[in-house]
């Protein structure tokens, strides 16, 4: 009566096209495992549409809901993929959207996939389309030839606008970068997470600590705790 939801957050470029790492819309990069397991409910298969990461939550929603109304507080982005893996793929978009501004693009980069073709585009780099089915190793980018291009250009131009993304990530940038400031600035503390671990009572020892009493119980069979000897914190200095 368990539901399995297994999957990844992105892929990785292993050298191909000359390329490391995810930070790019080639298929290796983007595409993820996911796989969905409910016994009694769905039966063995494989969907060929698109969807997305952002799918996940109004899925596990709709299982949570039994498909009942549901008014969430904030609207949720992406679709329930419970009538894709029943099999029922009427009425979905087979769309998938892609935004990127991190680290390796001096401007936004954005990505539409419907069916087997993908548009890619970012301000002051040419267009790319590939269809994904013919061309598996996205190797011909059919942007300047095909009729499609345009009608993809279109549509992401009407829903981002690479300018002012732009310019709200440079000054979110510039607010990261004063806090970075103030952070090195005197007696450093990072603000990532640290989590305080004291070793000697993490392992079992030979000279006490927390696992020691536990480690000790475990002994068949079992003997009373040794009397505790005092420790000399600077015994090397009383070697000759």
């Amino acid at each position: 009566d368990t539901v399995i939801l297994f999957c990844s957050d992105h892929g990785d470029m292993l050298g191909e096209r000359g390329l490391w790492f995810k930070m790019v819309y080639f298929e290796r990069s983007i595409r993820v495992p996911l796989i969905m397991s409910w016994p009694g409910h769905l039966k063995a298969g494989r969907v060929k549409e698109n969807a997305s990461l952002i799918d996940i939550l109004p899925t596990l929603v709709d299982i949570a809901t039994e498909g009942a109304p549901f008014a969430p507080a904030s609207p949720l982005g992406g679709a329930s993929l419970m009538p894709l893996a029943r099999g029922d793929a009427k009425g979905w978009s087979d769309t998938v959207y892609g935004e990127y501004m991190a680290e390796g693009t001096f401007e936004p980069a954005f990505m539409i996939k419907r069916g087997n073709l993908k548009y890619i585009t970012a301000k002051n780099d040419p267009p790319q389309l590939y269809d994904t089915a013919k061309d598996p190793n996205e190797l011909n980018n059919l942007a300047v030839s095909d009729e499609r291009t345009a009608a993809f250009a279109a549509e992401a131009g009407k829903r981002w606008d690479s300018d002012a993304i732009r310019a709200d990530v440079i000054a979110t940038q510039q607010s990261r970068l004063l806090v970075q400031d103030a952070l090195v600035t005197g007696r450093i503390h990072p603000w990532d997470y640290e989590p305080k671990i004291d070793a000697s009572k993490i392992y079992n020892r030979n000279y006490g600590g927390e696992l020691y009493d536990t480690d000790r119980r475990a002994r068949v069979p079992l003997h009373p705790e040794p009397p505790k000897k005092k420790t000399r914190r600077n015994w090397s200095r009383d070697v000759k």
